[in-house]
């Protein structure tokens, strides 16, 4: 059996008595970093929030509304979720020089200070895929709307015909 050097003798002390000096002198560890969370309420407001009614077998369909900035800084939308999708996604609608018009998955949409953001069938809106089950007309599903900044805006929007 080998006996252990005095120099891994000494490493294995030091790192067991590290903590209790670092103590000690006043010295303590940094603490794991706490999640993010929003230092202010979100100065967002919803209205007008509806979904677009599909037939049975369509499994994407997409979320309207118009979000109002109450605040003066703007506010960056990140994620989009839907309890009846399986997944969803903010899209931008734009029209190219040759005045064809076409929509594109995008990382972010911003709600201007003090402004608004429609999100409508000819412009920007959230996609929701993967529907898990047919829509009624009339029925009210919850969304979630994420911000850069950790906020989370839950959304009621009513099934309605196009």
């Amino acid at each position: 059996m080998s006996r252990p050097t005095p120099l891994i003798t000494s490493m294995a002390l030091a790192a067991a008595l590290l903590p209790a000096v670092a103590q000690h002198t006043g010295h303590t560890p940094p603490a794991p970093p706490k999640p993010a969370s929003p230092a202010a309420p979100l100065s967002l407001t919803v209205r007008g929030a509806r979904v677009v009614a599909v037939p049975p077998g369509v499994t994407e369909t997409s979320a309207f509304m118009t979000l109002k900035n109450t605040g003066a800084a703007p506010v960056v939308l990140t994620r989009a979720m839907g309890e009846v999708a399986g997944s969803a996604m903010l899209m931008s609608t734009r029209r190219d020089a040759k005045g064809l018009t076409g929509m594109r998955m995008v990382p972010t949409l911003t709600v201007p200070g003090r402004g608004t953001l429609t999100l409508s069938e000819s412009g920007d809106h959230v996609m929701l895929m993967d529907l898990k089950r047919p829509l009624k007309v009339g029925e009210t599903l919850r969304l979630r709307l994420e911000t850069l900044d950790g906020h989370r805006l839950n959304v009621q929007a009513v099934v309605r015909k196009p």
